[in-house]
């Protein structure tokens, strides 16, 4: 039987900032203008890292531990895209073979991601059918690389948290995408360890899949059918550990709507002129979209303004969707 708290004291961010020193990027933290001059903003561009999302971080560091028996045998993952090309870069530069087990309706570019880092994509027609694929691979003695409800993980994730806290220790609000809750969990470990409490640190959830608001809610995993668009954030359910620690460091999760997603990634790409997937928009769209509590601004200014740091976690957007995005400034899910 698993143990979170043991797992939660497992997780070492800082050893794995250290794997991943000189192989993926540091990505910037860049100032970003809002509507309210009491507010100071600034993106981490995760959308810049390498396969354009977070997720190489935990990729390569379940590489750097993976033991000999496992990089003879090769990993195995189910996901709909960002964690699965990560997971295909990272075992091409490690020479260990990957297998990726995706839904049929997965972006076409992220499938071909996987397929141009050479692992073997084998595609289901619903999520389960691609899990349960997965599962048998699994029997036979393939290592599993769990997208987000996996300790190494986690610590890999959490270095973009650990990242902020270095670059700007004075930040106040750290506003993180919740879907598996990998990023959140690490993120809110990395900052809370590196920079105390004080930090009030807000994971958000597409308002069709708020698995970790339930799950936080209730204390145990919760199984939902989620009923979003906004792709890499609608898991069946949050992670165990991440449930834990979500439920110990998070000042709150918060949900925002798909058009509220959808109105930020058109203000980050046409504004800011970033490569910003839906997901990777969500956290910034909290903000945008008046979500957090107002008591926050409580005696701010502009010359005192509440300093708020917003991940951007992905820059995989469907290319259809991103050409309509740029010509009309509108939502398009074509």
């Amino acid at each position: 039987m698993r143990d979170p708290q043991a797992e939660m004291a497992s997780v070492d961010v800082e050893a794995a900032a250290r794997r991943l020193r000189g192989v993926i990027e540091t990505t910037p933290l860049q100032a970003c203008p809002t509507d309210d001059p009491r507010t100071e903003l600034r993106l981490k561009l995760e959308c810049r890292q390498i396969t354009r999302s977070f997720k190489v971080r935990g990729a390569w560091n379940q590489m750097c531990r993976l033991s000999e028996e496992g990089r003879r045998r090769g990993v195995v993952a189910t996901s709909s895209g960002n964690h699965a090309a990560a997971l295909a870069w990272a075992a091409q530069k490690a020479g260990v073979p990957a297998t990726l087990f995706m839904p049929a309706d997965a972006y076409p570019n992220k499938i071909e991601a996987c397929r141009s880092f050479g692992a073997e994509v084998v595609l289901s027609p619903t999520r389960e059918e691609a899990e349960q694929a997965c599962a048998e691979r699994v029997k036979q003695g393939f290592v599993l690389v769990h997208p987000y409800d996996d300790s190494k993980t986690v610590e890999g994730a959490g270095t973009v948290g650990l990242e902020i806290a270095q670059e700007w220790p004075e930040v106040e609000v750290v506003l993180l995408p919740v879907g598996g809750g990998g990023l959140s969990s690490g993120s809110a470990i990395a900052i809370h360890r590196t920079l105390g409490e004080q930090v009030q640190i807000f994971g958000i959830e597409p308002e069709g899949a708020p698995s970790m608001a339930l799950a936080v809610a209730e204390g145990r995993q919760v199984d939902i059918q989620p009923t979003t668009a906004v792709q890499g954030l609608c898991p069946v359910n949050s992670g165990l550990l991440n449930l834990n620690v979500c439920r110990r460091y998070l000042a709150g999760l918060l949900t925002v709507t798909d058009e509220e997603v959808f109105a930020s990634q058109a203000r980050l790409v046409n504004r800011e002129g970033l490569l910003v997937e839906p997901a990777g928009a969500a956290a910034a769209a909290a903000l945008f979209a008046g979500k957090l509590p107002q008591a926050l601004w409580e005696g701010r200014s502009s010359e005192r303004p509440l300093r708020v740091a917003a991940v951007v976690s992905g820059g995989n957007p469907d290319p259809a969707q991103l050409a309509a995005l740029k010509r009309t400034g509108n939502l398009s899910q074509t």
